[in-house]
């Protein structure tokens, strides 16, 4: 009984490491701070039981006002624009804005391994392409995790009717909510990569059988499913791990850089060398490495600032020529 639980304590540190860290990337250090010093006190005076048990007890909310630390959100703003549509049908979507939002913000789309909340834009251009039975639309997405993540998609088709609450089905496919969970999936699979080797395989594997789906969908709305089955095939794949791997470098490095800069640099070069290898082999329709430095390449410069380190130097001119006068303060 007390190796279970011993061993149930351990799980639970990686767990509060893991919500540490996702909110300092998120800037939100101060709900971390005290934690995080508490806990590598305790360990490092080799107190592991007592250690175990804060964890445990931060765990299951018995610190009181810890369920910002515990709760699991997504959290997604939805942007409609309807400039498109006929006066009719601008009518009929009153609404349709706060019941996407309400789909997206009371689900559980995670288990427990993600904590804290996933911010997520949702931008949607509506074009009418009814026919006289029931009300079809076709839309321009653009989703992201305000940060390094979009994906942008304008082969999308959808049936909605006036009033519609949509649900949640792992089991049904259909033309709306099959497009938002392949594209919700696929976001939060980016962000659980950053967290540890491939965490992200579950959601990216659930955006899979999604798009699987689709092709027993019906024929007027399967425009664009190819290309989405492409696209989590790519992620899936051989030539995309390496980009998966790069990330859980670079988070890792970037966890320890106000307490360890020796550390956090050694973790991020390697994934500024990698990002450097898989530039020269990625497919040229999704330049993955020039989002992600254009996401990160601030954050870079402060963790190497005056750091005299030639080869990131190099690499970084290499990787982003047009910002060679920013790069120059890590000399």
């Amino acid at each position: 009984m007390f190796f279970f639980f011993h061993y149930f304590l351990d799980y639970q540190v990686k767990i509060i490491y893991l919500q540490i860290a996702f909110f300092e990337n998120r800037g939100e250090s101060k709900m971390s701070t005290q934690i995080k010093s508490y806990l590598i006190n305790l360990n490092e005076k080799n107190n592991r039981f007592i250690y175990l048990m804060i964890c445990f007890l931060i765990a299951i909310g018995a610190f009181g006002n810890t369920s910002q630390v515990i709760a699991q959100n997504v959290r997604v703003k939805v942007e409609l624009q309807l400039d498109a549509l006929p006066d009719e049908k601008r009518e009929k979507l009153q609404g349709f804005q706060q019941i996407l939002e309400d789909y997206f913000n009371n689900y559980q789309w995670t288990q427990d391994e993600f904590q804290g909340e996933l911010p997520i834009g949702l931008k949607i251009l509506m074009q009418d392409i009814s026919v006289s039975y029931e009300d079809r639309y076709k839309l321009n997405i653009i989703i992201s995790n305000n940060s390094d993540v979009q994906y942008t998609d304008k082969r999308c088709r959808i049936e909605y009717q006036k009033g519609e609450i949509p649900m949640h089905s792992d089991n049904n496919w259909d033309s709306l909510t099959s497009l938002l969970d392949f594209f919700t999936n696929v976001i939060i699979g980016e962000e659980m990569d950053k967290f540890g080797h491939l965490l992200g395989t579950p959601y990216y594997e659930k955006a899979k059988q999604i798009a699987e789906q689709a092709r027993f969908g019906l024929a007027q709305f399967n425009e664009g499913w190819d290309f989405r089955f492409e696209l989590i095939e790519y992620i899936l794949g051989k030539k995309y791990e390496k980009y998966r791997e790069m990330k859980d470098f670079y988070f890792y490095g970037l966890y320890f850089a106000n307490e360890d800069p020796p550390k956090a640099r050694k973790y991020v070069k390697e994934a500024i060398n990698m990002l450097d290898e898989i530039k020269i082999e990625e497919e040229a329709k999704y330049y993955r490495v020039e989002k992600f430095i254009n996401a990160h390449y601030i954050e870079i410069v402060n963790l190497f600032k005056n750091s005299n380190d030639l080869e990131v130097y190099n690499k970084m001119i290499l990787l982003d020529p047009d910002r060679a006068d920013v790069y120059a303060d890590l000399l």
